[in-house]
């Protein structure tokens, strides 16, 4: 039962609610309640013990006129008489000894008070001198009473027969019951508490009218609204019509919404961008193992078909002119001069298929020289003129001078198949920041936003290996037509923290 009641309170706002409003009410009505009952209680034993005194005092007075007048049938009367009003539970007058001499009816006549008694104990535990005229204490029937000591002092109308010496010749003790008291404090107490319950179920049901219609109407309009989000691809728009609290979160959250919704198109421009470099990447390697494998077939056919070729013409003419070097040495001589040509063919051959996989030049004298050799190989041999500004005064780290090489590489065989150029441009420079190089040429020029990857369109192919190169050195590659005619391109690579 418990838990189902916790669990409820932890599940419900308005009960979270209402406790706090009903705790907070509660505790400091149970301070005022406890202050009251203690300021009510002290009321009380301030009557009481003034009820007591005036009481003790009023009595003691008779008592000594009727103990001055030796009217001791008198003494007994007065003292039925006060039992009999029923305001006082006893009224014992003792000798300095503890002793009942005089007693309502001559009841407990003669009895002696112990002081170890638990109601005699109360004061008699405490020094003289700290003990209470008057107190709270449970009498030997189990009556609680507040119960003050008169002390009777002599004097000279006493002296007849008591001891001028002796100063306290006995003592009245009074009992006054407190029933009635502690009852209309109870009752007191009880009509506050009825009167408080009322106040916090009052309260209570105030609260949760003024929050159900104010608030909580709204939050549960909030959830409604929110619980039909479930698969949506955007977040709801909560009605944001008031200024106080509430309206501010439900705009605070259709900012959120408009910002996750932002997001979400932003999301999924890079996620078609991503599946798009993916499609590319994909492209690019199965082009890369084409081209691999391409290249083994060119490479093999060109050793087949013009190396071997020229090394087995070289054999042949050995052999002639090794048959005529005896009989007809002019004609030894002439075969010599053939196979010194045929030798120079085949290393002019194997030095240009050494240059087309890798120009041994980049790795031996770097960048600028490989870059100068291969566009005197590729653009010379159409007749395009070309200029390469250099100011690297320093090697650049291996795989930057592999990758700029390559890049710049595909770029001049761009230049040469599809720009129409007379002019190339070709500018290395290295600075504070990185590497970077430029290269303009004067033809037709192209957007490379038209130029389309695709099974068939191998410059497109081209270019997406050009950024593949310039990504892996963190590098940024821009390709922009030029307003005059022909194309420019940049590229840069950062240079700092690498070796």
């Amino acid at each position: 039962m418990v838990k189902r009641v916790i669990k409820a309170i932890k599940s419900s706002l308005k009960w979270k609610v209402t406790l706090g409003v009903a705790l907070p009410l509660l505790l400091i009505l149970g301070v005022f309640t406890a202050v009251d009952h203690a300021h009510l209680t002290k009321v009380m034993l301030n009557n009481l013990s003034l009820l007591a005194s005036q009481s003790g005092m009023l009595v003691e007075e008779n008592l000594r006129q009727q103990m001055v007048a030796v009217d001791f049938a008198g003494m007994q009367q007065m003292l039925n008489t006060i039992s009999a009003s029923q305001q006082f539970h006893n009224v014992y007058l003792l000798n300095p000894t503890g002793k009942v001499i005089f007693a309502p009816y001559q009841k407990d006549v003669g009895l002696q008070l112990n002081k170890q008694q638990t109601d005699c104990w109360a004061c008699h535990r405490l020094p003289v001198e700290r003990r209470p005229v008057s107190v709270i204490v449970q009498a030997a029937d189990g009556v609680r009473v507040f119960r003050t000591m008169q002390p009777i002092e002599n004097d000279p109308t006493c002296n007849r027969c008591h001891d001028p010496a002796q100063a306290i010749i006995g003592l009245l003790m009074i009992d006054v019951p407190t029933a009635s008291f502690e009852a209309a404090v109870a009752g007191q107490l009880r009509d506050h508490l009825y009167w408080w319950i009322i106040t916090i179920a009052a309260t209570i049901g105030v609260v949760n009218l003024t929050l159900s219609r104010l608030v909580l109407s709204r939050v549960e309009g909030y959830s409604t609204i929110l619980r039909t989000m479930t698969g949506q691809q955007s977040l709801p728009t909560l009605p944001a019509d008031s200024e106080d609290e509430l309206g501010k979160l439900a705009e605070a959250f259709n900012q959120m919404a408009r910002q996750v919704e932002a997001r979400r198109l932003e999301n999924t421009a890079l996620a078609a961008k991503l599946t798009q470099q993916n499609e590319q990447r994909g492209e690019l390697v199965k082009r890369l193992i084409e081209a691999q494998e391409e290249e083994r077939k060119r490479v093999a056919r060109e050793l087949h078909d013009q190396l071997g070729q020229s090394l087995g013409g070289l054999a042949l003419k050995a052999a002639a002119a090794q048959r005529f070097l005896r009989a007809a040495p002019e004609r030894a001589s002439e075969q010599l001069e053939q196979i010194r040509n045929l030798a120079d063919e085949a290393t002019n051959e194997m030095h240009d298929l050494i240059l087309a996989l890798r120009p041994s030049v980049l790795d031996d004298l770097g960048l600028a020289a490989a870059l100068r050799t291969t566009a005197a190989r590729s653009l010379g041999a159409v007749g395009i003129q070309y200029t390469l500004d250099s100011q690297l005064n320093e090697r650049l780290p291996q795989e930057i001078e592999l990758a700029v090489y390559r890049i710049f590489q595909e770029a001049l065989n761009n230049v040469v198949r599809h720009s129409g150029a007379t002019q190339v441009e070709i500018e290395l420079k290295k600075n504070e920041q990185g590497f970077e190089g430029n290269l303009k040429d004067n033809g037709q020029g192209f957007d490379p936003a038209e130029v389309a990857l695709n099974g068939q369109e191998r410059r497109g192919l081209g270019l997406l290996g050009m950024q593949e190169r310039i990504a892996q050195c963190d590098g940024t590659l821009h390709i922009e037509r030029r307003a005059g005619g022909g194309t420019t391109i940049s590229i840069f690579i950062p240079l700092a923290g690498r070796q």
